[in-house]
């Protein structure tokens, strides 16, 4: 659940603005992403609007807690509630469930020509209402009994929004200025391949290591720490944080930053990582797709970088794991 005092007025928004900031977000995790237009019906009392999203799968990729394979489409619907107006947030839960129920003729939402001409694999609910796990139990099983063609169903509400948001400084101060000035702290995370050489204790060096690289850049106006790394894992469709980041083992220490070094504003901290240390992620269930990389700073700000496509097949498919 998201927190008691929300961080941001996504009621302020209205549903234009509201699904452009979200075609933005979603179009920084997912390549090939598209936001489409508004529909003819246009809005429900000025609160929800028809305008869709559209996201043509290249790679395989990760969507929450599900993996979507090459060549599915998924689509997204952009519902923007003022919940003062429906009573709270309980009740723009049930007002949304009921714009999801085929009732006396009227088809609901999952059977809009706009969704039906898309012929989605997935269909994303994406709300600024807070969703909790009962209401998305409920959506998703009741829009499979309405819609069974669309294969999967997803919610993506409040709590996962306040988390993108935090993750990205220039949106939150294009959209809500009057709250947010320039960040002070504020970390960008890259991710790419590098290699390393073991140096021994009587001074030669290795064969070099193939080596999964998490830049970490401080784009902020202070001084920052990071004080922890982990990789984000879908593990038989449940979404999991494996941490590996340990400075004091004795590879990763020649490797890498000390503890506690600082990143000056425009400096960056290279943390190097061998394939073989991500072995376990592999043997933790059946269907595996490390996808991400967190890394926490000092004060317990979180910032994300995705983990590029050949990378991931390098963890996955590398013979040195086996």
């Amino acid at each position: 659940m998201a927190k008691p005092a929300f961080i941001y007025a996504f009621d302020n928004l209205g549903p234009e603005k509201f699904a452009e900031l979200c075609g933005l977000l979603l179009a920084a995790r997912h390549k090939g992403f598209v936001l489409g237009g508004v529909g003819p019906d246009g809005g429900v009392d000025g609160e929800v609007d028809d305008m869709l999203g559209s996201w043509t799968v290249e790679v395989k990729d990760a969507l929450l807690n599900e993996i979507v394979q090459p060549n599915q489409t998924v689509v997204f619907q952009f519902k923007h509630v003022v919940t003062g107006r429906v009573g709270g947030q309980s009740r723009a839960r049930d007002h949304l469930l009921g714009m999801y129920k085929c009732s006396d003729g009227k088809s609901c939402e999952i059977h809009k020509s706009l969704v039906l001409a898309k012929n989605p694999f997935c269909y994303v609910l994406v709300t600024n209402v807070e969703v909790n796990s009962n209401f998305r139990e409920r959506f998703i099983r009741q829009c499979k009994q309405h819609n069974p063609n669309i294969t999967r169903y997803q919610v993506i509400g409040l709590d996962e929004l306040e988390g993108w948001l935090t993750t990205d400084a220039n949106l939150r101060h294009l959209y809500f200025p009057a709250m947010f000035g320039p960040p002070r702290f504020q970390l960008r995370v890259h991710v790419s391949k590098a290699a390393a050489f073991v140096k021994y204790s009587d001074g030669k060096h290795g064969d070099p290591t193939d080596m999964l690289m998490v830049s970490v850049m401080n784009v902020g106006t202070e001084t920052s720490y990071v004080s922890s790394v982990s990789f984000r894992t879908i593990v038989d469709g449940q979404d999991e944080s494996v941490y590996i980041y340990d400075l004091n083992d004795g590879f990763l220490k020649q490797i890498n930053p000390p503890s506690g070094a600082a990143v000056e504003p425009g400096r960056r901290l290279d943390y190097k990582f061998p394939y073989e240390v991500l072995n376990g992620i592999r043997r933790r269930g059946k269907e595996v797709f490390p996808y991400e990389v967190w890394a926490y700073d000092e004060i317990g700000n979180l910032y994300t970088g995705k983990i590029p496509e050949e990378l991931i097949h390098k963890i996955l498919d590398d013979q040195t794991l086996d």
